[in-house]
């Protein structure tokens, strides 16, 4: 009984630090004491408990003694004390900064730095969002012990944590961009286009372009959602919605392919954009078709006529690349036919012709390897033989090896295709205006086809006359007729100041058209202009009535007397009510016409010409503004469906169309360059016969001689 009664008192005297009980205590069995605590404590890493006195502990770092019992102080203190100890390698004061060195591009230099949490967790999300990474790299073990290295301080989030940081930094870019179109009244032009992912599913994309106050050209996707279907109703409704949603008030032109549903959509669209006042001309011109699908209509129809050399030579390549003996005895058929070429065979994509020109631009520097190869080989020609379709009646047959005639057609095939493989990369950019070039693009194809179709160049093969009028028929589809022609491309033209309604403008023309149609062309976009220049006049122009009215006014406070110039300004004021506006078209429209056409060159600037030039021409630069950023490819837009299938790939195909939209359209915001995934032929050469030439160098690193 005295024993309990002493356990007892004992275990309250220790839980409220009563020091009435006896300094003697008598024995307790070990089943009377409580286990002791594991210090769970993060501070306890950085503390370290003085054998004499376990109520005070040392700093590891300057030896500072702190109180630890967990009665008064506890680890409060220690905690406390690691934010403010300066020998801690894992702290700097929140005041204090760094210096260091930063590799810029514009030069490097040593700038201060000054650890912030909140914007490294920012900058991991970005580049989680930019280098197309996976959620779970946060969670990687050889990532996470390097920044336990490079960065103790950062706490390294999950992959929910970095979910979470991607979908806030979505959020905040788009809030951005919504009030930048809200607030300054942006007319964008706009391109669209559809794609079907892995688990079939349709997405759209929807691309702005438009030029900033400063005059630069910009692009960016503001959209990549899930669709019902690719009917043309449900992607104009899918539009609409998307341009109410981000404040978008004025449209110039929507650049699509030309798919049929694209037709219904811009229908809808035109009645949409027209109820709405938010296109000028009423909606004629805002269907602009992709310059870049009609090229590569043109071109199939020219491949179907030269397929059999074509696939002749893409069968021995197939032959070749179809076993790593076969190219490694080929390599040695390259150094015995001293090709002078690094570069590597490559096969192309059929539905793709600028793949197979690149494959024809490569491979005709291998002719005499493809002959040598025949001779080590005799599988070579017996596969090939075999290889094909069989021959139609008064068919030729496109089975074998290529022969020299093969040869001779690819080489003249490709220099003719290298046209088209210039423009399609000159009318895809995105950093530079298309628009006002297009015309000259148009009427260089009609000239080279026409020299083609003639047999100009060469002579009487029948094969090449073939193919340049069949390529000829299809160009007259679309832009054989210029009533069919969106008149943008018109008045683009007459708003580069190196054309204008010059001679250079006409002689295209009719070159193309013919004097009498081309007449009618030249003066049906003149009147175009001068319609398209009045509607912006009532739209962004000063009303000239009111400023006269003004004037006549400030000239009646300023002299009481003068009856005679209060007279004259008020008819003045009433002349001019009935022409001004006309008047005043007239001398800007003149003016800018009648001067002289800048030199053709290369290296003109034309949105830097219209910047220094805006103040002259008010209202034309308005025009220039909106119409010299219509895009003509729809590149721009198809560019995303690149990053969607490297990102909802086979082993993230998990991805909501919520998350997909996030990092599909948070990526093109924060980048500055645009990624370039293909590699080059003579680089990939290098890394192949790379290893086997691996040197060890003193330090341990790996290198390729």
């Amino acid at each position: 009984m005295v024993s309990d009664s002493v356990n007892l008192g004992a275990g309250y005297a220790a839980s409220h630090g009563s020091s009435s009980l006896p300094e003697t205590q008598p024995d307790v069995t070990p089943d009377s004491v409580s286990k002791k605590r594991n210090k769970r404590s993060k501070a306890w890493a950085h503390f370290t408990i003085q054998n004499d006195d376990p109520d005070h502990a040392n700093c590891n770092y300057c030896s500072a003694i702190l109180g630890c019992k967990s009665t008064s102080a506890g680890t409060a203190s220690l905690v406390n004390h690691l934010k403010i100890c300066k020998k801690n390698p894992a702290h700097i004061g929140s005041n204090q900064t760094e210096l260091t060195y930063q590799v810029c591009d514009d030069g490097n230099s040593v700038v201060p730095w000054q650890y912030n949490e909140k914007e490294v967790r920012e900058a991991f999300a970005r580049m989680i969002v930019i280098d197309e990474l996976p959620f779970i790299f946060a969670e990687k073990e050889g990532f996470r012990f390097f920044m336990s290295k490079a960065c103790p301080r950062f706490n390294v989030p999950s992959r929910t944590t970095m979910y979470r940081d991607i979908i806030a930094l979505y959020e905040t870019e788009k809030a951005m961009l919504r009030k930048y179109f809200i607030d300054s009244r942006q007319t964008v032009c706009l391109t669209t286009d559809t794609w079907t992912s892995k688990r079939q599913q349709s997405y759209m994309v929807l691309t702005a372009h438009f030029i900033d106050s400063s005059w630069n050209l910009r692009k960016k996707i503001i959209s990549f959602v899930l669709v019902d279907g690719h009917k043309g109703d449900d992607i104009g409704k899918s539009l609409e919605k998307l341009l109410i949603e981000w404040g978008i008030e004025r449209v110039c032109t929507i650049t699509v392919d030309n798919a049929s549903s694209n037709d219904t959509c811009l229908a809808y669209m035109k009645r949409s954009l027209t109820n709405r006042g938010c296109t000028h001309a009423r909606s004629q011109y805002l269907h602009m078709r992709c310059v870049a699908h009609i090229v590569n209509l043109v071109v199939q129809d020219g491949l179907k006529i030269m397929c059999h050399p074509v696939n002749r030579i893409r069968h021995a390549i197939k032959f070749v690349r179809a076993s790593p003996t076969r190219l490694d005895v080929f390599k040695k058929c390259v150094q015995l036919s001293k090709v002078a070429s690094k570069g590597l065979i490559n096969i192309d994509v059929a539905t793709r012709w600028n793949s197979t020109f690149v494959m024809l631009d490569n491979v005709e520097k291998f002719e005499r390897a493809f002959e040598q190869y025949a001779l080590h080989d005799p599988n070579y020609k017996t596969e090939l033989e075999k290889t094909g379709p069989e021959p139609k009646p008064d068919a030729l047959d496109q089975r074998g090896p290529p022969t020299q005639s093969d040869w001779v057609y690819v080489r003249e095939f490709k220099q003719f295709l290298q046209h088209f493989y210039d423009l399609t990369n000159k009318v895809s950019g995105t950093k530079y205006v298309t628009t006002n070039t297009f015309l000259e693009e148009i009427v260089d194809v009609n000239f080279l086809l026409g020299e083609w179709s003639d047999h100009v160049i060469c002579g009487d093969d029948e094969i090449f006359k073939c193919m340049a009028l069949k390529m000829k028929a299809k160009y007259e589809k679309y832009w054989g007729d210029p009533e069919k022609m969106n008149k943008y491309i018109f008045i683009a033209a007459i708003l580069d100041p190196r054309t204008k309604e010059s001679h250079f403008f006409k002689d295209m023309i009719e070159d193309t058209y013919g004097c009498i149609i081309g007449n009618i062309i030249l003066t049906s976009s003149h009147n175009e202009f001068v319609s398209l220049f009045g509607e912006y006049k009532e739209l962004y122009g000063t009303s000239s009535t009111s400023e006269l009215a003004s004037q006549a006014r400030a000239s009646e406070n300023a002299s009481e007397n003068s009856l005679m110039r209060s007279r004259y300004n008020k008819k003045r004021m009433r002349s001019c009510g009935e022409g001004s506006t006309s008047s005043n078209m007239r001398t800007e429209l003149d003016k800018y016409l009648a001067e002289d056409t800048e030199e053709l060159t290369a290296e003109f600037d034309l949105l830097e010409w219209w910047k220094l030039n805006a103040a002259r021409f008010p209202v034309l630069s308005k025009m220039a503004h909106d119409i010299l950023a219509i895009p003509i490819s729809t590149v721009a837009s198809e560019s995303a469906f690149s990053t969607s299938g490297r990102i909802l790939d086979d082993f993230r195909s998990s991805l909501t169309p919520v998350t997909l939209q996030a990092l599909i359209c948070t990526q093109d915001w924060l980048r500055s360059k645009p990624i370039n995934v293909e590699l080059d032929l003579a680089e990939l050469t290098k890394l192949e016969e790379g290893v086997g030439a691996l040197r060890l160098d003193d330090n341990g690193v790996i290198s390729i001689d």
